[in-house]
């Protein structure tokens, strides 16, 4: 009937939509809003359970050079390329790989240890490395700098703090590097008290 077409016309409608305002249009990862949610998530389950969870952060390095040098879409191109292989690296649904900037990408891990997250960092890197990108006859590979954390019981907003402050030590130490570390949420209170 005319009702149950229309009826099931908006439902696909309303599905579309759904998955459009939960995913970065570019990549088809998650967008911020949608993997800050998750992680929101996430995190009373870690409570729950005592479990380890890593976050990774990655930056494309030298990013505006390549939106100089190619233009944007082939900027565009590489955001893909990369998206697709973190896509090919994760366990799905477990991990949560997002568009958070730019340039820059992050994946909650649950229950994984640090030497489970730096397996994941390695294989990424592998996959670009195999990866040429091509215009006007040129051919080039990119890198990232990557901040990494394993905790148990660290608030969110400072998961957040320790992956975003072991990317930008990457970005320091000369790019396509890794910085990675353990940390915990009693450390973090007492760093904080030893500022005040």
């Amino acid at each position: 009937t005319e009702i149950a077409a229309n009826k099931l016309q908006l439902q696909r409608a309303n599905t579309k939509l759904h998955i459009i305002s939960q995913t970065d249009g570019l990549t088809g990862l998650l967008n911020r809003k949608h993997w800050e949610e998750g992680l929101l998530h996430e995190f009373k389950r870690f409570q729950r359970y005592q479990h380890t969870c890593s976050l990774l952060m990655f930056d494309i390095d030298h990013f505006k050079r390549i939106n100089d040098t190619y233009g944007h879409l082939m900027g565009d191109a590489v955001l893909r390329g990369l998206a697709d292989v973190l896509s090919r690296h994760m366990r799905v649904p477990a991990d949560l790989p997002a568009r958070v900037g730019g340039e820059e990408f992050a994946i909650l891990m649950p229950e994984t240890d640090l030497e489970g997250a730096l397996k994941v960092c390695r294989r990424v890197e592998k996959s670009l490395q195999t990866l040429p990108f091509f215009c006007s006859g040129k051919s080039f590979t990119v890198t990232l700098s990557m901040g990494v954390v394993e905790s148990r019981d660290l608030l969110p907003e400072n998961l957040l703090h320790y992956a975003d402050a072991n990317l930008y030590k990457a970005k320091a130490q000369g790019r396509d590097i890794i910085v990675a570390s353990v940390e915990e949420e009693v450390l973090f209170r007492e760093r904080v008290a030893s500022l005040a």
